[in-house]
């Protein structure tokens, strides 16, 4: 049995793009799913409760509705996790449009971090401006598939998909 049937747009390299268990899922029974919404819109950020092994129906919250996709169905990226301090970090891949990289007014191209309801928390580096440019936590991304984060130290290492001969871990 499935723990859950989620429509999604499944175009090129968007889907379900990524998934993390709260750090209180013990008592909370709350799971983060990154996908993309079957409208190809936009990708989501959405909280669902567990029960058992398998999702409540109905008992998604929307997080974040992140920007508008253009027609280019790659560089979605899709990690998502939980660091030591509580919070979601989130890495959006640039949609194909590498000048979203170093926008900031835009979440493309970018590692967020949020409060775990999608809100702003404090000790982002950019505290004014646009809700996208309050999120972000790290921007000049390219394709960001999946981060890790080393215990002991919160250092946050990603990896950035790169093209045709190179790949970069980021620290």
């Amino acid at each position: 049995t499935p723990a859950i049937t989620l429509s999604v747009n499944s175009s090129g390299e968007r889907g379900l793009l990524g998934i993390a268990f709260d750090p209180n899922i013990a008592s909370n029974n709350f799971i983060y799913l990154y996908y993309t919404v079957s409208s190809a819109a936009n990708n989501r950020i959405s909280r669902f409760t567990m029960s058992g092994n398998t999702v409540v129906g109905g008992s998604e919250s929307v997080v974040l509705n992140l920007d508008p996709l253009s027609s280019a169905t790659n560089h979605n990226g899709g990690t998502i996790d939980f660091g030591p301090d509580g919070k979601l970090y989130v890495g959006i891949g640039e949609n194909a449009n590498t000048a979203n990289s170093q926008n900031l007014d835009t979440y493309h191209g970018k590692i967020l971090r949020i409060n775990s309801d999608g809100s702003v928390p404090a000790g982002n580096p950019f505290v004014g401006g646009s809700a996208q440019r309050q999120r972000v936590w790290e921007y000049g991304m390219r394709n960001p598939y999946t981060l890790s984060i080393q215990p002991g130290t919160g250092r946050i290492f990603v990896n950035d998909v790169g093209q045709n001969t190179w790949e970069e871990v980021n620290d």
